[in-house]
């Protein structure tokens, strides 16, 4: 087989592209290092419709007048005349047509050219033809037919010409007549039967036929038909017959001969052919569909050594369906309060199914009170949205979701409204006096008061009785009171927050009697407890107790359970008990002391509170690593864990680059990692720790964070001249220096007569030189940077000098 030769063969034009409509464009081609005569044949194409200007002939000249704008390809076709092959050369060049005047002179290769003999105006393309073309194409009965010369006897083709030019050639191979001219039905059928006996591929041919009808009628001149067709494609095999949205069509082409033929893939789109991909070797299309509905496919195929448009054809659909349509059927809140400054958290469900294939994209915003918005999180796979809100009020959070190949801005949305409190609200869980009612005068009481919630706690204790007492709102959450007369009083607890407008947000009180004082009251110093408030179930856990006052103290303790009484001792002289609990749960200890004279059940009481559990939670208390200002790609860099019960508490690591994940450890006894940064970026390091009889996925969890540079910082940037002032014509050289940095690179601009220019893009090369043409100011401009650095520069210098005659 003879291959095209294009590297020999060249097309000049008269004018630079782009021109104007209706300019008249010289076309001329120069062969070199060919010896042989030569004959060439001209062509036009736009949008995948070739014309030819001129046929083939001696003249390497034509002339091109377009009559419409847009982006044109110049194709030559080149012949050697004395052999038989129809095509040795061929070239290609684009060229655009604008609307407006364009005015540029003619080049130099066509000013000597006066042959105008030479040139053709075949190709200029009117509007009557274009037109035609355009009614030939939307045509949507059949209403040509295209017939083989062989397929027509010579009786039918006096009656096919009818009312034809009786000068046209009547060697030609093919005839084009319309169904208005006269009734084909007959020769249809027999032609349609020599042809195929299968109706399905009978509709292809028809089809094939009216294409190529319908190029001969846009121009005469493109090289006909074979006189026989060989059919090329044997089948078309398609992955699948209906795909969705976003997936991708696969279409293999299959020929007869296993011969290298060329293939052109064209799609309708609005009732028109677009093409897809121009001809090449690649039998195989892969095609995105991204909207619903059937796409239609045209597969031209044809030999390397055709000259005509297309030897076979195929027309194939594949339907597009739609993607499950997504659905938010659920936007919650995860957080159990919703406090400002803490972290809040959100999901969304939707009807989509992990196991559907779909990827689904989240993206929220937040919306405060007064219609502002932000957004927190853009789209991504990620259903949870956590962030921190600092300020309290009213807000809507707006999640919307789409799947990853939807065309649209979103599938679905979904407003939730929440309200954030300034804090948790406040609750006063106990108010106790450290000694019981009656008390004598002067004896001094310590009131104390156990509150939860809040963030800047305020407490006022109001006493009422003989002598009032306010102490107005403070922050000390006890109250000493020493009372001089005896009687009944009442001791009030105000509590609120600093923020709080209001008079109080809970209160509490205790009535009190106060006699005439006597004895030295009984008081509890102090309550020792040999472990932590957090115990171990089997463990023997001692509590002791130190008072003062009275003539001879007595004690008793009860140990309660989850409220439920499991231990209670009679009063003695003992005052600490030992007991082991054997359950997880929470455990109450209330304390009495009296009087060994004293009638009451208890002259003074206290309460403990301790959790037994099945093991102590693992706690991190420090993760600790070498400080430094900076920390660079390739610097180890070792974190420890700190935690108590260190023998039986398990540490995970996960490193994390820029949120990312990159490494993850098991849990292990291990209280150290080694890290060695390999790219820059945010590294944050979180740590979990959990008891080794931990069945949770951890007890505790920490992390920290640290950014990781590529390099040091480059700095100090400066130029040296080899010159104080330069010269005409004399060389003048720089030299740039910097601090820091890795890998510098440097980039240089020169000022010359107030205009800036770009000498010398990034490179290593720390040096410049130029000789001065002219006299005058100049201003040399250094940039630096590190060469992985994606930034303009980060760091400059500029150098004034004057160059003198």
């Amino acid at each position: 087989m003879n291959e095209v030769q294009s590297k020999y063969i060249e097309i000049i034009f008269d004018k630079e592209k782009p021109q104007s409509v209706d300019t008249s464009i010289r076309i001329k081609v120069k062969a070199e290092n060919i010896s042989e005569e030569l004959e060439y044949k001209f062509l036009i194409g736009k949008g995948g419709i070739w014309s030819v200007i001129k046929d083939f002939s001696k003249s390497n000249q034509c002339l091109w007048v377009p009559t419409e704008d847009g982006n044109y390809i110049i194709m030559v076709q080149a012949r050697e005349k004395l052999k038989a092959r129809p095509l040795d050369y061929l070239a290609k060049e684009e060229f655009s047509i604008v609307k407006g005047e364009i005015s540029q002179p003619m080049k130099e290769e066509f000013k000597d050219n006066t042959d105008h003999e030479n040139y053709s105006e075949i190709g200029r393309i009117t509007e009557a033809d274009s037109n035609e073309f355009k009614e030939i194409m939307s045509e949507t009965n059949d209403n040509i037919l295209f017939l083989k010369a062989s397929q027509v006897s010579p009786e039918e083709k006096k009656t096919l010409m009818k009312g034809i030019d009786e000068t046209m050639d009547e060697t030609r191979d093919e005839m084009a007549v319309t169904r208005d001219v006269i009734d084909l039905k007959e020769i249809e059928k027999r032609v349609e039967v020599e042809n195929r006996e299968d109706d399905e591929i009978s509709k292809f041919n028809s089809e094939k036929i009216m294409s190529k009808l319908s190029e001969k009628s846009l121009n005469n001149d493109i090289n006909s038909i074979d006189d026989t067709y060989n059919e090329i494609i044997e089948d078309i095999i398609i992955e699948k017959n209906k795909i969705f949205v976003g997936e991708k069509a696969v279409i293999k082409v299959n020929s007869i001969e296993k011969e290298t033929y060329l293939y052109k893939f064209y799609i309708k789109n609005n009732n028109e052919w677009s093409i897809i991909k121009e001809y090449d070797t690649d039998n195989i299309l892969v095609y995105t569909a991204t909207q619903p509905g059937r796409m239609e496919f045209l597969v031209q195929c044809k030999r390397l050594n055709s000259t005509d448009n297309f030897d076979d054809f195929r027309i194939i659909d594949i339907d597009v369906e739609e993607n499950e349509k997504v659905e938010i059927v659920n936007i919650k809140c995860l957080s159990t309060e919703l406090i400002c400054g803490e972290e809040l958290e959100f999901a969304v469900d939707t009807n989509i199914k992990e196991n559907n294939g779909q990827v689904i994209l989240y993206k929220f915003y937040k919306i405060s009170k007064d219609g502002r918005s932000s957004c927190i999180q853009d789209y991504s796979t990620n259903s949870n949205v956590q962030f921190i809100e600092p300020h309290d009020g009213t807000y809507r959070i707006l999640c919307l979701v789409r799947s990853i190949l939807s065309n649209k801005e979103y599938d679905d949305r979904a407003v939730l409204m929440y309200k954030v409190k300034p804090y948790t609200d406040i609750k006063i869980k106990d108010f106790i006096a450290d000694l019981n009612s009656p008390q004598a005068t002067e004896t001094e009481i310590i009131f104390n008061s156990d509150v939860e919630g809040g963030k800047n706690l305020l407490y006022r204790y109001k006493v009422k009785g003989p002598i009032e007492e306010d102490t107005g709102f403070t922050i000390s959450n006890e109250f000493s009171w020493n009372p001089e007369e005896p009687g009944e009083y009442e001791v009030f607890l105000y509590v609120k927050d600093k923020m709080f407008t209001g008079e109080y947000e809970d209160s509490r009180k205790i009535a009190f009697t106060i006699e005439k004082r006597g004895k030295k009251p009984i008081k509890i110093l102090d309550v020792i407890v040999d472990k932590e408030k957090k115990i171990i179930i089997g463990e023997t856990v001692n509590i002791m107790v130190h008072a003062e006052g009275g003539t001879g103290l007595l004690y008793s303790f009860i140990i309660k359970r989850d409220g439920r009484l499991i231990e209670e001792s009679k009063y003695s002289t003992s005052n600490w008990i030992d007991f082991t609990p054997d359950r997880v749960g929470e455990y109450e200890v209330e304390i009495k002391v009296k009087d060994k004279y004293s009638e009451k059940d208890f002259d003074i009481h206290n309460l403990i509170y301790l959790k037994a559990m099945e093991y102590i939670p693992g706690e991190i208390d420090y993760i600790l690593l070498p400080y430094k200002e900076n920390y660079l790609i390739g610097d180890a860099i070792e974190f420890e864990c700190i935690s108590q019960n260190t023998n039986e508490v398990l540490i995970k690591y996960e490193t994390k680059i820029n949120g990312q994940s990159i490494e993850q450890t098991e849990f292990s006894k291990n209280k150290k990692l080694r890290v060695i940064p390999k790219t820059p970026g945010k590294y944050t390091i979180e740590v979990c720790a959990k008891n080794i009889k931990c069945e949770k996925e951890f007890d505790s969890k920490k992390q920290i964070s640290l950014y990781v540079n590529e390099a040091s910082p480059v700095l100090n940037t400066k130029i040296i001249s080899n010159k104080i002032e330069g010269k005409v014509n004399e060389e003048f050289s720089i030299e740039v220096t910097s601090r820091g940095g890795k890998d510098v690179c440097y980039e240089f601009y020169l000022m010359e007569n107030g205009q800036w220019k770009k000498v010398q893009s990034y490179s290593k090369k720390n040096f410049y030189s130029f000789i001065p043409f002219t006299s005058g100011k100049y201003k040399i401009l250094a940039l630096a940077k590190s060469y992985y650095k994606k930034v303009s520069y980060e760091d400059y210098s500029e150098l004034n000098f004057c160059v003198k005659d």
